[in-house]
């Protein structure tokens, strides 16, 4: 069946740009980034969990610096295995925790200074030239979980303590899917954008409904043969989930498949659950007559309109890795760039002019709106004759 653990990063780059000759793509994306009209965006970073790194990538003793959501961590395992992610700059002088920090039990020493501290309190416990430890020497211990084998941060601008968790999935817990490898891409959009897609469910036809045969440009031909070859069909619903579950968005999809549009194609129907929990994290379940399986789906902002967008492949053990590499990771990883060729070049409408079938996206702006507070930071833009000082 192949490799059991298939890595699939096509995309670890800018994607969503129209290609202009004698322009390289880093020139290009930095052209629309500078030349797009943003829009009246909401705050960048709601209030929510968020992915740090997956758990294979932490060792037990290992250290990392992570920057994202507006802040930096760093991250390190302890000596009995848990996780801990403090604020990554030492109070003492500043040295950065993660980047030559070494872990002491469950300590994290500092590599200016030697200054060491817990990885549960924050509290300063050594400083290997002083006589006493100042009660007052610590350092911000950030709530952090370890899930469906994700690192994952807690952030709350008011420092709330967490209102919500994500759910354990259990057929990842106990082995009976298996990990198939995942894709990543660097979206320039606000994470919002990303997330309101689930409840556009007018994008579809126009945007998703040739089959991966046409690659990932938007400009095809739609009445040619080839895109007519494989086509796809949607019965779609987005709803949020009544309390105590208020923080998950619910997307049911009911996938039928075309053979040019005409002739069903059985085998590849397929439903699928996409449950967002918070604003950054969605467990999409499916079901075909291949298997089961999930993706995990994160949307972490490393920057205010630069979002890393990763999928994770669990499935049964039995569907073929290259099967799940080509069809399901490629065919994914697809899809993905024809929505990032819109976002990348979107701008965020507060007050959209919609119709009554675009219903869906009014109750998901009012369901994520709850992960904002009034302080939430919003973002400023620089005009460009403005000369700061």
């Amino acid at each position: 069946f192949g490799k059991a653990y298939v890595i699939n990063t096509p995309k670890k780059r800018d994607v969503g740009y129209l290609i202009t000759p004698g322009r390289t793509k880093k020139d290009i994306a930095n052209m629309v980034r500078n030349m797009r009209k943003v829009g009246d965006i909401p705050p960048p970073y709601p209030n929510g969990w968020y992915e740090i790194m997956r758990s294979e990538d932490l060792p037990v003793g290992g250290a990392k610096a992570v920057s994202l959501i507006g802040q930096h961590f760093a991250v390190f395992r302890r000596e009995n295995g848990q996780v801990s992610i403090m604020d990554a700059y030492c109070p003492h002088l500043g040295a950065n925790l993660g980047v030559g920090g070494q872990v002491h039990g469950n300590c994290i020493e500092c590599p200016f200074h030697g200054w060491q501290f817990d990885g549960e309190t924050g509290q300063c416990t050594s400083i290997p030239y002083a006589s006493k430890v100042p009660s007052f020497a610590k350092t911000k211990v950030w709530p952090s979980l370890e899930i469906n084998k994700l690192i994952l941060v807690w952030y709350d601008v008011d420092d709330k303590e967490p209102q919500f968790y994500p759910e354990e999935l259990s057929s990842i817990k106990n082995g009976k899917w298996k990990y198939k490898g995942y894709t990543v891409h660097l979206i320039n959009a606000h994470c919002q954008d990303i997330s309101e897609n689930g409840a556009d469910v007018s994008h579809l036809k126009t945007v998703h409904e040739a089959g991966i045969q046409v690659g990932t440009k938007l400009d095809y031909k739609k009445e040619s043969w080839k895109s007519k070859l494989l086509t796809h069909e949607w019965k779609v619903n987005w709803e949020p989930l009544p309390s105590p579950n208020g923080h998950v968005g619910r997307m049911t999809i009911s996938l039928t498949s075309k053979l040019f549009g005409k002739w069903s194609i059985r085998p590849l129907d397929t439903t699928v659950v996409a449950d967002q929990i918070g604003p950054s994290v969605v467990h999409l379940t499916f079901n075909s007559v291949f298997g089961k399986g999930a993706w995990i789906h994160t949307t972490v902002p490393e920057e205010p309109l630069v979002q890393r967008m990763t999928h994770y492949l669990y499935c049964d053990w039995w569907i073929p890795t290259f099967f799940a590499d080509w069809f399901l990771l490629n065919g994914d990883s697809i899809q993905i760039e024809r929505d990032a060729i819109i976002w990348d070049n979107k701008t965020y409408v507060s007050k959209p002019i919609l119709v009554k079938e675009d219903n869906l996206i009014i109750a998901h702006r009012r369901w994520f709106s709850q992960f904002y507070s009034e302080n939430s930071i919003r973002h400023s833009f620089k005009k460009e004759d403005e000369v700061v000082w």
